[in-house]
């Protein structure tokens, strides 16, 4: 019996891909790279590449591709129905995503914006817990996870599973947001040194940490603005160190 099995160049071809995004995430991938990532695994024994140039080429991007009929596909190459299946799941699960009730797009073009919405989303009862909020370039928030708890009023900064989530996300700027038990939004010293730090450490990787906010009970603190924020009026008060 006859199989079509790669050659060593592909595969070689295939590793890297594998391993820039694993490395720095979707922002270090082409249309094209995708797309041939993708198709790798539903045709595990041919090479793709030309299958994905062809295709890009076609339609313009990868969305353009996932939106594209499987006639127009098969007219452009000859996939089977069970990789097409594969690019319209894909598209309607993106699709879902987007037209969903848990798909916010929020937009925050302020400090106060970013303050109520962090005020909003975070709870303020119990632990301290990390949250992070990708950014896109026109303010939006595309995402929103909790990156670490604690059980008191402590919760560590993981600055590599911050950076690895941006990278992960294609997203080049995050506001990190962590409540305070006791109510009170005044930062700590070692907020305060955590925040220049992985600040720091972000922009060395290309991603801008817009803020960091300490959500109380009726306030905020913005580090990076050296403001206090109470919520329900929106005024902003100066905070100093110590």
């Amino acid at each position: 019996m006859h199989t079509d099995k790669p050659k060593p160049g592909h595969l070689g071809h295939r590793q890297r891909i594998k391993e820039r995004y694993l490395e720095n995430g979707i922002g270090d991938l082409t249309d094209k790279d995708l797309l041939e990532l993708v198709l790798t695994y539903a045709i595990p024994r041919r090479d793709v590449y030309g299958a994905a140039e062809k295709l890009i080429n076609e339609f313009g991007s990868f969305d353009g591709v996932l939106s594209a009929s499987g006639d127009a596909i098969k007219n452009t190459v000859k996939l089977s129905d069970h990789t097409l299946i594969l690019l319209r799941l894909i598209g309607d699960i993106i699709r879902r995503e987007k037209t969903g009730l848990n798909y916010r797009r929020d937009r925050l073009t302020s400090v106060l914006a970013a303050v109520k919405y962090c005020h909003s989303a975070l709870p303020r009862k119990g632990g301290e817990a990390v949250y992070e909020l990708l950014i896109d370039e026109e303010d939006y928030v595309t995402g929103i996870m909790n990156v670490s708890s604690g059980s008191g009023d402590q919760a560590p900064l993981p600055v590599q599973t911050i950076l690895d989530n941006a990278k992960s996300n294609g997203i080049s700027r995050v506001i990190i947001a962590h409540n305070h038990p006791s109510g009170k939004s005044a930062p700590s010293s070692a907020d305060i040194v955590a925040t220049d730090a992985l600040s720091r450490m972000l922009a060395a990787h290309g991603v801008t940490l817009v803020e960091h906010i300490v959500v109380g009970s009726s306030e905020c603190t913005a580090l990076l603005h050296h403001q206090t924020i109470n919520v329900a009026g929106g005024v902003l008060t100066p905070w100093r160190e110590g």
